[in-house]
């Protein structure tokens, strides 16, 4: 690398947010192949996107928490309702709500 240090310090924060961002795309994918419960993906999501917070805009974190509060919504739903699954219009809602969270992660590439 030939740049400067500060050019060094945006290439290595590139790096984490790229990690993170596809650490946070592959617990999705496990969530949406039935390899991750629900409560998991919801820790997981909170977790890395509190990761995020040196290495990214604070409005796109915000988006992100805003999205994985909205999952959680359905968890929360779930563990203290009388059904232990969740409904198909949940299910749809909450399919939309990662759907709109992989779009917001786009935005960091």
């Amino acid at each position: 690398m030939g740049g400067g240090p500060h050019e060094m310090a945006d290439h290595i924060m590139n790096i984490c947010l790229r990690f993170i961002t596809d650490g946070i795309r592959d617990t999705v994918a496990h969530y949406q192949r039935d390899d991750l419960p629900l409560y998991r993906l919801c820790w997981e999501l909170h977790n890395r996107i509190d990761t995020l917070v040196p290495h990214a805009p604070a409005v796109w974190v915000d988006q992100l928490r805003d999205l994985q509060r909205r999952v959680a919504e359905f968890e929360n739903s779930r563990a203290t309702g009388v059904h232990s699954r969740l409904s198909d219009a949940e299910e749809r809602r909450l399919d939309d709500s990662l759907r709109q969270l992989h779009a917001v992660l786009e935005l960091a590439h």
